[in-house]
């Protein structure tokens, strides 16, 4: 089953502004829809007629992630209803607390809610740098250990202050950056850098 894993914001609902995330590199991203989550046009991207999905949501204990929350369940219905797919909500309730009894916490529930022949996409716009560190940690889990898990789109979301400007980033090409660089060390491949260099696609001057 094709899972979405997404963080709801903390920001006060008056400033979680809604505007078009603008796609880099990844056609299948873009959406000419306003929307204030970066997950929305990766659901629009990826899910087909009548599919069923699970999306799971990290809340805090802090009102504006329960309202935001809302919001976003809200926006993720009316897009089920209207490109005709079938959603399931997965909600992952925290205290609104970064010690690291509480990330892993995230980590074990996250975990025990990716199965076997899932493919896994995921939002790191929202949440705390270390809440982000524990979504990834989550798809390492379910690529590595399960069986048939593939990673299918991992995106951040930025936007410009100063313009406007929203964009949102397919970056799940350093997931497998980082597989290669462990199977490397694990099989002690000889001159990784050039390995590296090779399936980068990186000339001397990007070195």
């Amino acid at each position: 089953m094709k899972k979405f894993i997404n963080v709801s914001p903390f920001q006060p609902p008056k400033y979680l502004v809604a505007g078009i995330y603008k796609a880099v590199d990844n056609e299948r991203l873009k959406y000419e829809n306003e929307t204030s989550f970066p997950i929305i046009p990766v659901i629009n991207g990826y899910v087909e007629k009548g599919e069923e999905i699970t999306i799971i949501t990290i809340v805090s204990a802090h009102e504006n992630s329960i309202i935001n929350y809302k919001t976003f369940k809200n926006a993720v219905n009316e897009l089920a209803e209207k490109n005709s797919f079938k959603v399931n909500f997965e909600e992952i309730n925290i205290p609104f607390d970064n010690s690291l009894e509480v990330q892993l916490d995230v980590f074990r529930q996250l975990i025990s809610l990716i199965s076997d022949n899932d493919k896994l996409f995921c939002d790191i716009t929202f949440g705390t740098k270390v809440t982000n560190q524990v979504l990834t940690m989550s798809v390492n889990f379910g690529y590595r250990v399960c069986k048939d898990v593939i990673p299918g789109c991992i995106v951040y979301g930025e936007k410009d202050h100063n313009t406007g400007e929203m964009k949102i980033y397919d970056i799940t090409s350093l997931v497998y950056l980082d597989e290669f660089v462990r199977v490397a060390a694990e099989s002690g491949i000889g001159n990784p850098l050039t390995a590296i260099k090779m399936m980068m696609n990186w000339g001397e001057e990007d070195a």
